[in-house]
């Protein structure tokens, strides 16, 4: 009787890079990583425009990554190669040409909680973003520098009921916008700045300030390049919850300053006064003065 000899053939194969093996080569195309105890946790990459795909791919396995910041390079199709970056919290992106259909390719990453869109391209109006809601530990979105986000994003943000913080500034959104995010009502901190154009419709004005009124879950409130009226900034009285006002290049008086901390004692009111370039985005919006 013959003996059946069993053969085992073993094929080579490509594992997966660690940890480690990943920062060295991140580091050597730019980017700044953080690691703890040989786990990537932190990665920056103000450059990925000449990245490869396998640089993405690479990238895409840190399952351990908490933070995240990348520049140009990131799109559509380089977002899809890091769907295993099942632990990111923060993701920072800036001049990404990410549009509205790839936002749904942020939907692997289920712990996100923080995502913030700097100078987003013209592919990006915001309309995607609705997609986000299927991510419900994101309370926190960031969209500014880009006029393609309007009143339509704005829309689709007040579809994201999980939000606690929305800021947005230099965007392409009105007063109609700002409307939208009425339906946010577990919304607490809200940061609006002018829209990115040096003729009205503004997106920051007295008329802005009655729609904050309603928004009785606000706890703070950062106002951003405007000329507005104290008077009109003391409906924020009816925001009982209300603890902070924040507001940037507004133009008007110290002493107007002084009589809005006296009429709300129990907020805390800052104020820094409107530099050059902003005194001429004002100007071209309101008017000379």
């Amino acid at each position: 009787m013959l003996a059946t000899r069993v053969l085992l053939l073993v094929l080579p194969f490509a594992l997966p890079a660690g940890d480690p093996e990943v920062a060295k080569h991140l580091r050597d195309l730019g980017a700044t990583v953080a690691e703890s105890n040989g786990v990537v946790t932190s990665v920056d990459a103000a450059d990925c425009s000449k990245w490869s795909e396998d640089d993405f791919r690479q990238l895409g396995q840190l399952s351990h990554l908490r933070n995240l910041s990348m520049g140009a390079g990131l799109n559509d199709a380089t977002l899809t190669l890091l769907s295993g970056l099942a632990e990111l919290d923060t993701f920072q992106t800036n001049l990404s040409t990410v549009s509205d259909d790839g936002v749904q390719h942020f939907l692997p990453m289920k712990n996100l909680r923080t995502l913030k869109f700097f100078h987003p391209g013209k592919a990006f109006t915001g309309i995607g973003l609705s997609r986000l809601s299927e991510l419900p530990r994101l309370t926190s979105l960031t969209v500014a520098g880009s006029l393609s986000f309007g009143d339509e994003g704005m829309a689709a943000v007040a579809k994201l009921p999980q939000l606690r913080e929305f800021r947005t500034w230099h965007a392409g959104s009105t007063l109609e916008g700002a409307k939208k995010l009425t339906a946010l009502t577990g919304l607490k901190n809200l940061t609006l700045g002018q829209r990115l154009a040096y003729a009205p419709p503004t997106s920051v004005s007295d008329e802005t300030v009655a729609v904050l009124a309603g928004m009785t879950s606000l706890e703070s409130i950062q106002l951003e390049e405007a000329r507005m009226k104290p008077e009109v900034l003391l409906q924020l009285k009816q925001l009982v919850g209300l603890k902070k006002l924040t507001l940037v290049g507004i133009e008007f008086s110290e002493g107007d300053v002084d009589r809005l901390r006296a009429e709300l004692p129990k907020v805390d009111v800052k104020w820094t006064a409107p530099n050059e370039a902003y005194l001429k985005r004002i100007r071209a919006m309101f008017g000379a003065k």
